[in-house]
């Protein structure tokens, strides 16, 4: 903003600078990887354990299969969730809030928009790791039938950049840390429920069903059981296309909200 009180178009991103801030989150989680890295393999371990082979009896087949084989997808898909909403809400707010890292930051030539795509980038590219992470987890027990499941991982990073930036929303208009629980129960605890992890959406009533479909996680789902699978169908398109709304939508709201907290 100039001195007229104008605010002036954001300059361009320099590449070296978004590294260099998607580094230093690299640093850090290295920093502490044995703690970073168990709880990604083990929750759907226990899931694949508790769920699929405790159910798998009562419940039979699903689409064909076994319903561990259509269990596994959505554990991809849910630690792609999880790791990004973490990773943006408490995350965000404790480097904000407690740590003062934008502040340091934002004294550096780093941009505040060089810094948010840093973040962003930082976020994607630990969603894609926990993607395949998981990926060789329920490989492992024979579950995905497909080399197509690789896509899982950039299915991951686009999936990790919506809910990236819903969690930045989130965390723009928190003034409490203890207030993200209110986004964690009312929004994320019904997603993990309402996006066809567990059971088929064809199993609900028709409008409940209309309303899951409006969930960002129904559609990352979607995607993952179809290249889990290797099979590809004019519906993937459509679960795409929604994703990559949502994060157009998302990035600029994004941006402005964030920039209002932290720079005002």
């Amino acid at each position: 903003m100039n001195s007229s009180g104008i605010a002036l178009p954001e300059p361009q991103a320099r590449p070296l600078r978004v590294l260099a801030v998607w580094r230093r989150h690299q640093r850090v989680y290295f920093k502490f990887l044995v703690a970073n890295v168990i709880p990604p393999f083990l929750e759907p371990l226990m899931m694949l354990l508790a769920l699929g082979l405790g159910l798998a009896d009562y419940i039979g087949a699903i689409g064909g299969g076994g319903y561990t084989e259509f269990l596994a997808p959505g554990m991809i898909a849910i630690s792609v969730m999880f790791s990004a909403t973490f990773e943006t809400t408490y995350g965000t707010f404790i480097r904000m809030e407690y740590e003062k890292i934008y502040d340091a930051q934002l004294a550096s030539p780093t941009s505040f928009f060089e810094m948010l795509l840093g973040e962003v980038a930082w976020v994607c590219s630990k969603c894609s790791i926990f993607s395949l992470g998981v990926l060789l987890v329920v490989g492992a027990f024979g579950l995905i039938p497909s080399w197509w499941s690789l896509l899982a991982v950039p299915a991951g990073f686009l999936g990790g950049m919506v809910f990236a930036l819903m969690g930045l929303l989130v965390t723009s208009q928190v003034r409490e840390i203890n207030n993200f629980n209110f986004y964690m129960t009312g929004i994320i605890t019904p997603m993990f429920f309402f996006s066809g992890v567990m059971f088929p959406l064809d199993s609900l009533p028709d409008f409940l069903q209309y309303a899951c479909l409006c969930l960002p996680l129904t559609h990352l789902v979607a995607v993952m059981r179809a290249v889990s699978a290797g099979v590809f169908e004019t519906a993937l398109l459509g679960h795409l296309s929604v994703l990559l709304a949502y994060a157009a939508v998302l990035w600029p709201l994004a941006v402005v909200l964030l920039r209002r907290r932290i720079l005002v």
